[in-house]
C-alpha cells in the first residue's frame, strides 16, 4: 500500500478524507468537502454553511455537556434540525445519551451515522461499547460501565488534557526492536551493592511498571525516571483515523493500564500518564516545533486508553512530540503513532 503524507504537515489540520472521519472538523470550504473536493457534487456530502453550522452547534452543546447540563445538550442538538444529520452532531448525541444511560437512544444515533458511513470508527466502536455489535468488534471488549462513564470524553478531550508542544527531543532510547521481549538491561529489580535507597526503590518500581505494562505489539523502554511505551506498527492510517489494530493495541495497553490500580500493596501509586503524538515529516515541512496532526493523535488515543482502562480523561496528559522525536526514523507509516510514557510518582 503506498504511503502518504499530505495529512503530516507540521502546524496544518488534519484532513477529512471521507464524513464521519475522526480528528477536528476541517474548514468550511476547505478539503474533500470543498468547492473543488471530491465530494462536491456528492448530495449528502456537507454543504460548507452546514459544516460550520455543525461546528458551532457542537462546540455549543459540548460546553453544556461539560458543565454538567446534558438535558440542556440535548435539547440544543435535537432542536437545531438543519444540521442534525451531521455526522458530528449524531455521534455527540448517541454520546450525552450514553452518559444519562439512555444505551436505547445512543444506539439508534449511532446506527443512524453507519447506515450513511458504514465504516465510521468511532460509531462502529460505540456500538460495541453498549454491547450491540457482538464480541467481533475490535473495541467490543469495553466495558458497558466504562463506556458510559468516559462516553462525553471524546467531545471534551480538547479541554480536559493538558496540551502542551514539546521542543526539546526526550532523552536517546535504548530500547530493542522487540514486540514484548524481557527487560532493557541496566533496570534490574536487584538493587545494586552500595546503591542509594530511593534510587533503588525507583529502579524497583521502573522494572515492575515495565513488565505489568508489556504485550505483543508494544514496545516497552526503561529510562531512568519513567518506562516509554511505543507501538511496532503505526496506528493511524492517515490523519487522525485509528486502523483496526491500531485500535486493538491501545484496547490491549489500556487493559493494562487497568490492572496497575489492582497491583498488590507496595507495587507503588498509579504513575502518571503522557501521550505524544507522532507525525511523520514530510518535504517541506518544518522539522521540529510538533504539529496539529500529532496532537490529535495524541488526544483520540488517550481517548481510547481513557475507555479501556476506566480512567477519567484528566487522567492522561497529552502533547505533540517534537518531529526529533519520532520513534521510527524514515519510516513515515510507523510514525502515524503515540508514544506513552509512565512515570512513577
Amino acid at each position: 500500500m503506498r504511503v502518504t503524507d499530505r495529512d503530516e504537515r507540521a502546524g496544518g489540520t488534519p484532513p477529512r478524507d471521507e464524513p464521519g472521519a475522526g480528528g477536528p472538523p476541517p474548514r468550511a470550504g476547505s478539503g474533500a468537502d470543498g468547492p473543488y473536493g471530491p465530494n462536491a457534487l456528492d448530495p449528502v456530502a456537507p454543504r460548507p454553511l452546514d459544516e460550520l453550522d455543525a461546528v458551532l452547534l457542537v462546540s455549543r452543546a459540548r460546553d453544556l455537556a461539560r458543565s454538567g447540563d446534558l438535558s440542556g445538550a440535548l435539547e440544543l442538538l435535537r432542536d437545531d434540525e438543519r444540521p442534525g444529520e451531521h455526522r458530528d452532531v449524531l455521534d455527540l448525541r448517541a454520546r450525552v445519551h450514553a452518559q444519562r444511560g439512555e444505551t436505547a437512544e445512543a444506539a439508534e444515533c449511532w446506527r443512524r451515522v453507519l447506515a450513511r458511513w458504514p465504516e465510521d470508527p468511532e460509531a462502529r466502536a460505540g456500538l460495541a461499547r453498549l454491547g450491540r455489535t457482538g464480541p467481533a468488534a475490535a473495541l467490543g471488549r469495553h466495558r458497558t460501565r466504562t463506556a458510559l462513564v468516559a462516553a462525553v470524553c471524546v467531545v471534551t478531550a480538547a479541554v480536559a488534557g493538558v496540551v502542551t508542544t514539546l521542543d526539546e527531543p526526550r532523552p536517546a532510547r535504548t530500547d530493542t526492536d522487540r514486540a514484548a521481549g524481557p527487560e532493557t538491561p541496566g533496570t534490574s529489580a536487584t538493587p545494586a551493592p552500595g546503591q542509594d535507597p530511593d534510587e533503588a526503590r525507583r529502579s524497583t518500581a521502573l522494572a515492575a511498571l515495565a513488565r505489568d505494562v508489556r504485550a505483543p505489539g508494544l514496545r516497552v523502554t526503561t529510562h531512568p525516571d519513567s518506562v516509554e511505551v511505543a507501538f511496532t506498527e503505526g496506528l493511524f492510517s492517515e490523519g487522525t483515523r485509528l486502523t483496526p489494530a491500531g485500535a486493538q493495541r491501545l484496547t490491549a495497553l489500556g487493559e493494562r493500564l487497568a490492572a496497575l490500580g489492582e497491583r498488590p500493596a507496595g507495587r507503588g501509586e498509579q504513575p502518571a500518564i503522557t501521550v505524544h503524538g507522532h507525525a511523520a515529516v514530510v518535504p517541506g515541512a518544518p522539522r521540529s516545533g510538533g504539529s496539529v496532526v500529532a496532537l490529535w493523535r495524541a488526544l483520540v488515543a488517550a481517548r481510547e486508553l481513557s475507555a479501556a482502562a476506566g480512567k477519567p480523561l484528566t487522567a492522561f496528559t497529552t502533547d505533540s512530540a517534537d518531529q526529533r522525536d519520532a520513534p521510527y526514523p524514515d519510516d513515515p507509516a510507523r510514525n502515524r503513532t503515540v508514544t506513552v510514557v509512565l512515570t512513577p510518582r
